[in-house]
């Protein structure tokens, strides 16, 4: 019986210990995904906000130099770190217009950026992911 209890602990331990880095092993790496050097800017409106971890998402539609119409993904921080900075699901909606600063995607057909910076262009509201920018 004691055998038993022993190897039980032993597993449970064991689970505590490894466990944690499953999820560390999924996560992408930002450098791998979006060219950090080079920041584009993307005009158009906001249709979808997943406000999640480990990462949220700004959905927004905008128009090329051809006028074509693209949904481009934004990703961005955890929604509590979006919270913690003031970004509540009620700061950005569905219909605004937005000014989007990014790292584009290093896949030159995807429309897909790391989120900088959104502002939404009728009132000058900010969110920015640099180190000191909050919502404004």
């Amino acid at each position: 019986m004691k055998v038993l209890k022993a190897s039980l602990l032993a597993l449970a331990l064991a689970a505590t210990v490894l466990l944690p880095d499953v999820p560390a092993q999924a996560h992408h790496s930002f450098a791998a995904t979006y060219i950090g050097e080079k920041e584009i800017t993307v005009n158009g409106t906001v249709v979808q906000i997943a406000l999640r971890s480990p990462h949220s998402f700004f959905f927004v539609e905008a128009k090329d130099d051809k006028g074509m119409v693209h949904r481009w993904a934004f990703e961005g921080a955890a929604a509590t770190q979006l919270t913690n900075q003031g970004v509540t699901r009620d700061t950005f909606k569905v219909g605004d217009p937005v000014a989007v600063i990014a790292n584009p995607s290093r896949d030159p057909e995807a429309f897909r950026g790391r989120m900088i910076k959104i502002t939404r262009t009728t009132d000058g509201k900010t969110w920015g992911g640099r180190p000191g920018e909050t919502v404004q």
